[in-house]
Order: C-alpha cells, then structure tokens, then sequence
C-alpha cells in the first residue's frame, strides 16, 4: 500500500486506542457578558479557555466543518482531506478563502504562526502523535478531541462549541438543520429502513476496501436513516476484527446489498471494477443503485460534519432513491 494510501486510512478512520476520560464542559457564568472561563476535562488534563476565543486554529475536516458552521472561519486549518485531495472539500471550499491552510511540514510552527487562543485537535493527534500535541498545545488552549470514540459524532462537537463560543441556541439551530434534512430523506424514501448498503474503496488493480463495523462513525448517516450494512461484510469484520479490511477482486459478490456507496482512486479503477465478474450481477448495479463518490466525498462519509451530511444526502439521493425501491 502507498505512503498516501496509508495516511487517507490512518486520518479517516482516525484509529485510535486511547479513550478520553471525561470531556465536560462548565456552564459560564451568564452575569459576566459571556466571558467566564469554561474547563473541560480530557485525557491529557484540565483545559481551561478564558472568553470567547477570537482565533480559532481547526486541526481535520470536522473541526473545520463544525467551526464554519457557527458562521466562524479558523484563522489556520489543517484539513485531511485537502491533503489527500489538493484542496478543500467541496461543501467548504467556499468558506475557506480568508483563512490559512496548514500542511503537513512543520505543522508547529505554522500554527503558531497563527496566534490562536483555541485549538480544536483529534483524538488521533493527542493520542497517535503525542510529540506534535504536546508542542501544539503549549501554544493555546487545545482540545483533543471530545468523546474518544473513533469519530466524534458531530452533534457532540457542535453543542461543544456551541457552548465555547457562548452560542448554545446556535448549535441547537445547527444540529435541528441536519436533522430536518436527515428526516426529510427518511419521510421520501420510508422504503430505505432495513435495507442493507455497501461502502467500498477499490485503491488498486487486485484490493478493495470495505467497511464492515457497523459501530464505525462512517454508519452514523446510514443508521439514521434504519439501513444496515450488508451481512457479509460485517460478518467479515467480525473475523477479522478490522473495522476497514481489503477483499481481493474476485470477491465482488461480497458487495452484493440494496445500496452500493463506491469509492476509486482513478476513473480507469472504476472502469476495470464494472469489468470485474459478479459487478454486474449486484443488486445495486441491477437496480441502479449505486452512487459513485470522490475521495473527498467518501471523507465526509468517514467523518460526518453538518455540512457533510447535506451535501451528500442530495449526491446520493438518485441511488438512495433507487435503493427505497
């Protein structure tokens, strides 16, 4: 597998082992104009971040997406996904103009270049490089992450920075959107709960990836909406225990549910894939339910954020549509 390959599965499936012990944030006191410090407690220590912060550094495509969601632009990111991907996801690329983006060179010194006074990191970061965290948070107030699970559910972090940001009434407002959004594909397409659904990565001639831990924060959009992922790919990860493992091309059958999310590095992969015997015999392919989705895309599958979540629900509506029969 290449170097890139390796990190587009190590920074979306944000593997990690460590789990934060509490995160939990105290109310601010409301007589004081909304500056009160609020603490919150993590793995790596008390936190505490005085006022309202007004330079906000955002290290990965969810902090990113949840920050742009309160109207707030980061002064600096750090985005997975325009690492792998040379430039920003398409629901934020917009929204990103006036703002600074971080590569991967010396991470350190480009963040504090950007005099924040909060820095919103990964569980990853803290826990899978715990040298570049610790020098990181040196630099400001930094939160690693909010739940410790792989993925953060996105509704956690947008209430968290909504209590951050003093703007409690926002974050409901935000989380209600996606949520509408989400029931509104659930109220057209009833015919979706209880179907199954495949997602799958083919990143080369002979291996495709697929998804087979129904626990893993990229079931949480499909979950919504009652579907489940195929029985064969979860049973495969209840073998191999891998949340993400690779079958080798002859076992396209493997892929076979009512709904066939795809994912592949190049248009020729993709091609050589529909070639593959067993494709054409899938259910999805059968019906047309099949939605092709970029690398950037399938990230926001990895790590929903509530500008994902939209986004994709009308990219995958035609398939999806399919798929409710």
């Amino acid at each position: 597998m290449t170097r890139p390959l390796r990190v587009f599965f190590v920074m979306i499936t944000v593997l990690v082992t460590t789990m934060l012990a509490v995160s939990a944030c105290s109310a601010p006191d409301e007589t004081d104009g909304g500056g009160a410090p609020i603490q919150v407690n993590t793995s790596k220590g008390s936190v505490t971040i005085n006022g309202v912060p007004k330079r906000i550094v955002a290290l990965g495509a969810q902090w990113i997406d949840v920050a742009l969601s309160f109207g707030v632009t980061p002064v600096a990111y750090l985005d997975n996904i325009q690492v792998l991907t040379g430039k920003p996801a398409p629901w934020s690329s917009d929204k990103l103009k006036d703002s600074t983006a971080i590569s991967t060179d010396d991470v350190v010194a480009q963040v504090a270049k950007a005099k924040p006074d909060l820095i919103l990191a990964t569980s990853y970061m803290a826990d899978g490089q715990p040298e570049m965290y610790n020098q990181i948070s040196k630099l400001a107030p930094t939160i690693p992450g909010i739940t410790g699970k792989q993925i953060d559910p996105w509704q956690d972090m947008v209430t968290f920075l909504g209590t951050v940001l003093r703007q409690p009434e926002k974050a409901k407002e935000i989380t209600s959107g996606v949520d509408s959004k989400i029931d509104a594909t659930k109220n057209e397409l009833p015919g979706l709960n209880a179907k199954t659904y495949t997602m799958a990565y083919m990143y080369s001639n002979d291996q495709i990836q697929v998804l087979g831990d129904p626990n893993d924060g990229a079931t949480s959009l499909f979950s919504s909406l009652g579907m489940n992922i195929a029985p064969a790919l979860v049973a495969g990860y209840r073998r191999s225990g891998q949340p993400r493992y690779p079958i080798s091309t002859e076992n396209v059958p493997l892929l076979d549910s009512d709904l066939l999310v795809i994912t592949a590095n190049t248009d020729q992969l993709m091609s050589s894939l529909q070639k593959l015997p067993g494709y054409r015999n899938l259910r999805s392919v059968r019906s047309g339910a099949v939605s092709r989705l970029t690398v950037a895309e399938i990230g926001g599958l990895n790590e929903p954020t509530p500008l994902s979540i939209p986004y994709l629900l009308d990219k995958m509506h035609p398939a999806m549509e399919k798929a409710a029969g």
